[in-house]
């Protein structure tokens, strides 16, 4: 770490993927570095994501599916400052952290398959550049002052020159996301976008779904509210509560919102024309024919909700069976009475305006000297390593413009 006057600092609040990150970077550029965190070991949702094996980044970049209020060239542009090849190259030759690709899902993983290795591997690499990391330390407040800004946290306040707040969303709040950094931000003025849980599994009171518990498979779901949209393919999974999977976490931000989608379900690929030549084929046992295709218990699923008997073959299928039945193959309606809510969301949705930001520097448009990144700023992506990518990249470009503003 190059020299500055001793008298200056930078503080980050928030030991998670951007804060760790954004500590990193401040020091890197040569700043007096502390980086505050209320648990005694940071990096908690990195511990957890993947199951247990960190999905650090994704093979290809999708800022298109990234879902904000912004103008999406506000959300491309900050994305674009630290592209995926090099954020790549930072955790292999900087981390000494090889990464490897899952050819099936396009994830990125530590090759070790151990999230451990990528939290230890950050705080050491922030430590590295010279990061004073204070852990057990809860901010209760943060207030402007004519030098910078005093942070008041359970150890006594903390003054610094440029303060990075990343702390993260209101998302598994046993990692210790509460919402604090929400808060500080609304207190100062900022815009908000009102936040909601995002990427989590959605409930269904319908009890005749819980005999399906267990079944998976990959589906293309729909959810409309009025002439919008909302698409995704993924993994689907019958829970004893609802569902769950890739492709439903994805889609599940669009009950939020006062919002009450109709969520369709197609259940393989496959248009409607392609079953009704299946299903007008020389005689066969329909369920036979469905279960080459899906699942046997979600075809007699399927089937009884069609009102089609278990037994029947395609040469006595009435026309009104087989349109009822192909409607359910490839436009099911699936009913949901809600969400699991912040307690098992992967990210949240919402929070400080992007507009509020510079997106190069991350900078505050409302408080100088304040930079705000990660999961506190309004945008989330799809499962599969974008949010870390959101994370790695606005925590460095803030920790960077930092860190340069005070040597």
């Amino acid at each position: 770490m190059a020299g500055s006057d001793a008298s200056r600092r930078v503080a980050v609040i928030g030991a998670g993927a951007a804060g760790l990150v954004a500590a990193a970077f401040a020091a890197s550029s040569g700043a007096r570095t502390l980086l505050i965190e209320r648990t005694k070991d940071g990096g908690r949702k990195i511990l957890i994501s993947g199951g247990g094996r960190c999905n650090v980044l994704p093979s290809v970049a999708a800022p298109e599916r990234f879902v904000t209020d912004a103008p999406a060239h506000l959300l491309r542009a900050m994305l674009r400052a630290w592209p995926l090849h090099q954020q790549r190259a930072f955790f292999e030759r900087d981390l000494g952290i090889p990464l490897a690709l899952e050819v099936e899902s396009g994830k990125l993983f530590p090759r070790s398959n151990r999230a451990r290795d990528v939290r230890d591997g950050l705080v050491a690499f922030a430590r590295s550049q010279g990061v004073q990391v204070q852990f057990d330390t809860t901010v209760t407040d943060v207030m402007p002052s004519a030098t910078g800004f005093a942070v008041a946290t359970s150890h006594g306040n903390v003054q610094c020159d440029r303060l990075v707040l990343a702390t993260g969303g209101r998302s598994v709040p046993a990692t210790g996301s509460d919402g604090i950094g929400l808060a500080i931000a609304d207190r100062l003025g900022h815009s908000m976008i009102a936040t909601y849980p995002a990427l989590t599994p959605l409930l269904d009171d319908n009890a005749s779904h819980a005999t399906l518990a267990g079944v998976s498979l990959r589906v293309r779901l729909r959810a409309r509210v009025g002439a919008s949209v909302t698409e995704s393919y993924g993994g689907f999974l019958f829970t004893h509560r609802g569902y769950s999977g890739p492709g439903v976490l994805d889609i599940s931000h669009v009950t939020e919102r006062g919002q009450r989608p109709v969520i369709r379900a197609q259940w393989c690929e496959g248009t409607a024309a392609d079953w009704n030549v299946d299903l007008t084929a020389p005689a066969a046992a329909v369920s036979s024919i469905l279960a080459r295709r899906i699942p046997a218990r979600l075809a007699d699923h399927l089937m009884a909700a069609a009102g089609v008997p278990g037994d029947r073959r395609t040469s006595n299928l009435t026309r009104t069976e087989r349109l009822a039945l192909i409607d359910a193959l490839t436009a099911f309606t699936l009913p949901w009475s809600g969400n699991e809510g912040y307690q098992k969301a992967e990210v949240t949705g919402g929070g400080v305006a992007l507009g509020d930001v510079d997106s190069k520097t991350l900078e505050s448009k409302r408080v100088p000297g304040l930079y705000l990144c990660g999961e506190m700023l309004d945008a989330f992506g799809p499962i599969g390593g974008h949010n870390f990518a959101w994370a790695w990249a606005t925590g460095r470009a803030a920790g960077l413009a930092a860190g340069r503003a005070i040597v």
